[in-house]
This record gives structure tokens, sequence and C-alpha cells, in this order.
């Protein structure tokens, strides 16, 4: 018999039992559905947080943080604390394979009064004449601080998107309190979406003021001091870290209060971690088609039991047993094919409608399907079916043609 002929009787088996046929291809639809969806909303969740981290310099980024020390930690209390402008800024001088960097204080959550007499809580930064251009933050309107009013200390600020609609849609010109420091207004910044990412602040709720006002107005200003870098490819964010490691330690006169964080390293442990969640994702969406399986095995038994005078004539007539074999498995492969195609297209369209939900909560939302979990599903379904569907195929095959005659 010819693949082509086993396979119209197969289809033409399953048509004559269509409500049963279509019960065993849903639980394998599920499951083939669940691969899919769950795989590829995780992978567009990778990708969105992965798209943010790119934006500012993705594997290219290092991070300057202070900590507490861990050596000389009696001598530390002779020097100032935290990571001073100064220190910083002549161990940067000349670093090689560095692109761009910025020095910043993250103040932290303050409260904000408004001219109109509207409140809020931002995040307070001091940020030096690079810190918009370097955190790739652009502006709907105003300016950023020039280098005049960082070097006369200007009591000037920028807002966060967020920050200012909860002050009243406060514009360029207008008067607020941030902690204490009274500011006008000369930028307001553009709504950042960067999902799952962050080096210190949040993207809206932020008022940038100029490093050197911070400074006078907040004493501890040195202990939260940060660098951001961007290196001219990851290959090289080691020679920067090390180069930069033993420059800091000479200016901190052997003090280690400060840690370099390498963005590469990170975006490695993400990726890891994406996978191992894929993996166990696909690993629970699996058991939906392993049941699925069980189903058309249980299915293919009871028709081998049902048409066991139809197999008797069939081998009366010269049918051999690799061919009902072939018939009995082509039916449970078609079943196990057209849950799986079935459920794997919708779960493409579940994937799109949920990444569109996503995207009006999360602007900058990167929709995608996984095309390896369509495969995945895919060859997966065609395994179900040639595994669970050996088992009655060779009962049918094994029928002695008499005695299937006489049930």
């Amino acid at each position: 018999m010819r693949s082509g002929d086993a396979l119209r009787l197969a289809a033409r088996a399953l048509a004559a039992h269509r409500f049963r046929a279509l019960l065993t291809l849903l639980s394998v639809a599920i499951g083939a559905f669940a691969i899919v969806l769950m795989s590829s909303l995780a992978l567009s969740g990778f990708e969105t947080l992965k798209s943010g981290i790119e934006e500012v310099g993705g594997a290219r980024m290092l991070l300057l943080v202070p900590k507490q020390p861990e050596r000389a930690e009696a001598k530390a209390r002779a020097y100032e604390a935290g990571l001073t402008e100064q220190a910083i800024g002549s161990a940067l001088d000349g670093l090689p394979h560095v692109l761009d960097r910025t020095l910043y204080g993250s103040l932290g959550q303050r409260e904000v009064l408004g001219d109109r007499g509207q409140g809020t809580r931002a995040h307070l930064v001091a940020g030096d004449p690079r810190f918009l251009s370097s955190m790739r933050l652009s502006l709907a309107a105003g300016r950023a601080p020039d280098e005049q009013e960082h070097r006369e200390h200007a009591r000037v600020c920028v807002l966060g998107d967020t920050v200012a609609r909860a002050l009243g849609d406060v514009e360029v010109g207008h008067s607020l309190t941030v902690g204490g420091l009274r500011c006008r207004v000369i930028g307001v910044l553009a709504k950042n979406e960067r999902f799952g990412f962050s080096v210190g602040f949040d993207w809206n709720e932020l008022i940038v003021i100029p490093a050197m006002t911070g400074r006078d107005w907040f004493p501890d200003m040195p202990q939260r001091t940060l660098a951001l870098l961007v290196t001219d490819a990851p290959s090289n964010n080691d020679v920067v870290m090390r180069v930069l490691n033993a420059r800091l330690v000479s200016v901190r006169h052997g003090i280690d209060d400060f840690q370099l964080i390498d963005f590469a390293g990170m975006l490695r442990g993400f990726y890891l971690t994406f996978v191992i969640l894929e993996v166990i994702a696909g690993a629970l969406a699996g058991v939906a088609l392993v049941i699925g399986g069980i189903g058309i095995m249980n299915m293919m038994l009871v028709s081998v039991s049902e048409r066991t005078r139809e197999i008797g004539v069939q081998k009366a007539l010269g049918a051999r047993p690799g061919d009902l074999a072939a018939q009995f498995l082509g039916e449970a492969v078609l079943l196990s094919l057209a849950g799986g195609v079935g459920g794997t297209a919708l779960g493409m369209g579940a994937a799109r409608l949920g990444s569109l939900a996503a995207a009006h909560v999360v602007s900058s939302w990167v929709g995608l399907v996984s095309w390896g979990a369509v495969s995945a599903a895919l060859l997966s379904s065609l395994g179900i079916g040639v595994v669970f569907g050996w088992l009655p195929a060779r009962r049918a095959a094994a029928l002695q043609p008499v005695e299937a005659m006489r049930r």
C-alpha cells in the first residue's frame, strides 16, 4: 500500500468519527498553543528589556557605583567618603576604548511642590553636562543645562514626563521646590519607556539638576555618585575595567569603596535566565501534549477494537501487516499534526494579540513570535502522533484474519 493510499484511508476513518477525533485533536492543540504562546511572550519580554538596555549602550556599558570598602576600612575614615567628581574625572581622563561617559548622583525620592500648589514625589538626579545625551533622554520642550549653568551652580532643572504631568503640565519657565531646593524649569523630557531597566532612577519620574548644584545642596552626594561608561566594543570592557580599577585604587589610596558592573555579563545572565525560563515553560506546556498523546493512543486502541472485523476483511483480501500498521499510524499522525498545526496557529495569533495589549501598557514592547517554539510545537506534535500511535498500529497489524473476522 502506498503512503498516499494509507493517508486517504486514515482520513476517511477519522471523518467517520468526527466528534471523537475533534476532542482528541483539541488536547494536542492546547499543548501546542501553550508552547507557542508562553515562549513568544517570554521572548517578547526579553527583547523589550534588551532593547531598552541597547538604547543606552547595551553590552558596551560599564557602571561605576559606590560601596562599603572591604579593604583599608580604617584608612577610609581619613579621606572623603564616596566617589568625588575630581577623583573619577582624573581616573577617566584618557581611558582607552571609552566612547562616552557621564557622572551623576542618584539622590533618591524627594518631595516636589510646584508653583501652582500641586505636589508629587520624584527621583532627584544631579547630572554632569553629558548626562541627558549619554542616557539618550530626549527633550519634549526646552533645553538641557549648559556648561555655564553647571559652572555657576545654577538652580535650574529638567523634569521627567510623569513629574511634569503630576504638577499640572508644568511648562518651561515655571519654578518648583524639590528636596528644599528652589529651581527654575528649563526643560521637560519626552516620555521614555525602558521596560525593566534602570540605573538608579525612574526614566519618567525624575528631576535633573546640575551636578555642582547637587553638591551644594546635598552633602551626601559623593556617597550617591555613579558613573556610566560606554566602550567601543563589549570585548574591550574587561580592559577598561582593569585600567579604571587600578587608577581608582591609586586615587583612593588603596580604599576599594567602589564597584564596577559589566553589562555584558549581566546580559549573558539575562539570556541564560530567559533560556531556562523558556525551557521550563515549554516543559510545562509539553505536559498537555503528552496528555493529548495518551488521548490519541486511547482513541486508536478503541478504534482498533471497534474495527476488528474490518481489519480481518482487509487481511483476507491481501493487506499486509505493514499496510495496516501504516494506516493506523497515519490516523494517529494526522490527528496529532492537525491538533499541532491548529494549536500553533492559535498560539501565534494569541501572541500577536498579547503583544498588542502589552504595547498599550508599555509602548516600547517588542512583540515577537518565537519561531523556535513554533518548530518545537509542530515537531513535538508529529512525534507525539508517532510515539502514541505505534502501539495501536502494532496491535492492528498483529491481528490474525480468521480470528478478527469471527469477532
